[in-house]
């Protein structure tokens, strides 16, 4: 243990080493090219960087970027035909739904489904995206995508009752252990609070649940919200996000579990898990909820990826995403194989 009057001189030293040492500001760039991380990600940080919107989200704004995110994504037939998908459209108790079904689906698992509940802040996207398309065939099973309404149009609680008319829809395979649900984003939680609200209805809850880096919380909460503002180069608060929370919410109480299912009771919930990545900005969101989750007795399991932002694990192309979206599956089929837990 040093003296006293020796640490202290230590303590001057160092410090007065630390101002004559220059000073360097690593970019983006420079800190992509050190991530433990795969070549696509690295490029990916290094290149991406999330914008503000040039204001809030009216319906004219909301459509634009609509249609260039549907620009983005026409080369999901393409997609599907080479993962041997088969796409169908429906309609379940009044709500859009496409059915996506991988090939070779055996008897046995013909007679298990998926919910999907995709992402896009409330505001974006649609039911037929990269995720529907990826997840069958790891899953072995059809996947059910919910098209639910979407704000500013058709604010809370619109998307949520959309999807819990399609819920109602497969009670009885619910009540056989045959349903798993998944959502990503802002999907989770919508899937969130429509298990919150079938609690509250009495209806069964699925085998089991995945959420991809889930937006539990409506409000600017947790430290993450703050820390990755800026590392993350998918989402940003400032500008950006706060805009999509005021669209959906509107002028409702935030800590409404159904608009922010953080605050809501988790008893009788099934195996869940949580993924998210260390640059997410819904990092916190999934660590909070991971633990509000086991101190209500549920099995949930968060896993967080090093150096991943947000949706990286709805992103094709990315090998992380793709491990990512393989052990979710794996989790779904393993914890659904089990009863799941009736309604508290």
């Amino acid at each position: 243990m040093p003296r006293p009057n020796v640490l202290a001189s230590f303590i001057i030293a160092f410090t007065a080493f630390l101002a004559l040492a220059p000073a360097r500001q690593s970019s983006a760039t420079d800190s992509a090219a050190l991530l433990p991380v795969s070549e696509q990600a690295r490029a990916f940080i290094g290149k991406t960087t999330a914008q503000p919107l040039d204001g809030p989200l009216t319906r004219r704004r909301a459509e634009r970027m609509r249609r260039t995110m549907a620009a983005a994504d026409k080369d999901l037939p393409g997609l599907a035909a080479r993962l041997g998908c088969t796409i169908s459209n429906t309609t379940i108790n009044g709500v859009k739904v496409v059915r996506v079904s991988p090939e070779g689906v055996t008897p046995q698992r013909e007679k298990r489904v998926a919910l999907y509940v995709h992402g896009g802040g409330y505001v974006l996207k649609s039911a037929l995206d990269a995720c529907a398309l990826l997840m069958p065939p790891l899953l072995g099973m059809p996947v059910y995508s919910i098209e639910y309404r979407l704000a500013p149009e058709h604010p809370f609680p619109a998307g949520l009752n959309d999807c819990m008319a399609v819920y109602r829809a497969f009670a009885d395979r619910l009540r056989a252990g045959n349903v798993v649900v998944f959502g990503g984003s802002a999907g989770g939680g919508l899937a969130l609070a429509m298990l919150l609200r079938a609690r509250e209805d009495g209806l069964p809850m699925p085998a089991a649940l995945g959420l991809l880096s889930p937006w539990s919380d409506l409000n600017r909460t947790g430290d993450s919200y703050y820390a990755n503002e800026g590392r993350d180069p998918v989402l940003r608060w400032g500008g950006n996000l706060e805009y999509f929370a005021d669209a959906y919410a509107g002028d409702r109480d935030r800590n409404d579990p159904l608009l922010s299912p953080i605050h809501g009771d988790f008893g009788g919930f099934p195996p869940t898990l949580i993924v998210t990545g260390t640059r997410d900005l819904f990092l916190s969101n999934a660590v909070r909820l991971s633990r509000r989750m086991r101190l209500a007795g549920v099995d949930a399991e968060l896993r967080v990826w090093e150096s991943m932002f947000h949706g990286f694990d709805l992103m094709p192309g990315l090998p992380e995403g793709g491990q990512a979206r393989a052990e979710m599956a794996e989790f779904l089929i393993r914890k659904g194989e089990t009863e799941p837990k009736a309604p508290q």
